[in-house]
């Protein structure tokens, strides 16, 4: 049985006491304290264990605080989904993107939207997968664009793949290796094809470990038992990008990346013909929270400018 108010007890929950919980709520402690000993009452099962401070979740706490984080996050979705239609799809999208995806996805993207559904206000996070992950989880995110890690909570989340992308190598134009590796080469999607050979020998700037699209091309290296020559590594994609066209080691781009711009033809882009570099890009969103209208428009608008 759920009492009204069930946000009572999620406050408790993350309170941690009935004190600090009813200052939050703006109820009083007695009050609180007879609306908890009614709902285990009702229930039947004690939910905390009261004699620990600060309060503990019993198994059945546990249990029951799942379940009315579940309902809350699909009552709120629906009021979402109940106001867009009621303003004429109008109210806020909240969006996550990976680090450094948005500055190759949204200038193609957000003018589109924009231009269609100018009252809806885009409220935009930018971090990595395992940060938008959370996020997700929390309801600070209505979905969220990345590349899917082998450690995303598949139970708890849904995908949809808006476009299959490659991931590309650039290597500095006019460089001694770059001419040897267009000579006899064959062409792929208007690309020329690197030699295998050749991610062994020349020098490259790899992202740091710990980020996804690091994670990517070590797997497709490592399957294919190609060992890097690795001259420098940094946690930012752009710092390598910018090297690269500086003309110091060659590095790996998104290929939307690629489309953004190729710092003043500094860049060639080779494809690195291994199906470990394709990357799926998709939309995540939670399975226990039912996706918003605004949300639908915006995969759509997604789906129409990055899918073909």
């Amino acid at each position: 049985m759920i009492l009204s108010h069930p946000e009572y007890f999620a406050a408790i929950v993350e309170a941690g006491s009935l004190t600090r919980a009813s200052e939050l709520l703006y109820v009083s402690q007695p009050y609180l304290s007879q609306y908890l000993k009614r709902l285990e009452a009702n229930l039947g099962v004690e939910l905390f264990n009261h004699r620990t401070s600060p309060l503990r979740l019993t198994w059945f706490g546990e249990q029951y605080y799942q379940y009315i984080c579940q309902m809350l996050q699909i009552s709120e979705a629906l009021r979402r989904e109940f106001h867009d239609a009621q303003n004429f799809e109008s109210g806020r999208l909240r969006l996550g993107l990976a680090l450094w995806r948005g500055s190759c996805l949204l200038p193609d993207v957000f003018p589109v939207f924009h231009k269609r559904y100018p009252k809806i206000r885009l409220e935009l996070t930018e971090g990595r997968s395992s940060q938008l992950e959370t996020a997700l989880l929390n309801d600070k995110l209505d979905i969220a664009v990345m590349n899917l890690p082998l450690t995303l909570s598949y139970h708890k989340l849904a995908c949809e793949t808006i476009f299959e992308e490659r991931i590309l190598l650039a290597v500095p134009t006019g460089s001694s290796y770059e001419t040897d590796m267009q000579k006899d080469c064959r062409y792929l999607d208007g690309f020329p094809c690197v030699p295998l050979d050749f991610l062994r020998q020349i020098p490259l700037i790899l992202t740091k470990p710990g980020q996804n699209f690091t994670h990517a091309i070590s797997y497709a290296l490592g399957k294919n038992n190609i060992e890097p020559n690795i001259l420098l590594e940094t946690a930012n994609l752009t710092t390598a990008i910018n090297l690269a066209a500086a003309g110091i080691a060659s590095t790996f781009i998104p290929a939307e990346g690629a489309k953004a711009g190729n710092r003043d033809h500094k860049l060639t882009y080779f494809i690195v013909d291994l199906p470990e570099m394709i990357q799926p890009v998709s939309v995540v969103y939670p399975k226990t929270a039912c996706l918003t209208r605004l949300s639908k428009l915006f995969i759509e608008t997604l789906k129409e400018v990055l899918g073909e």
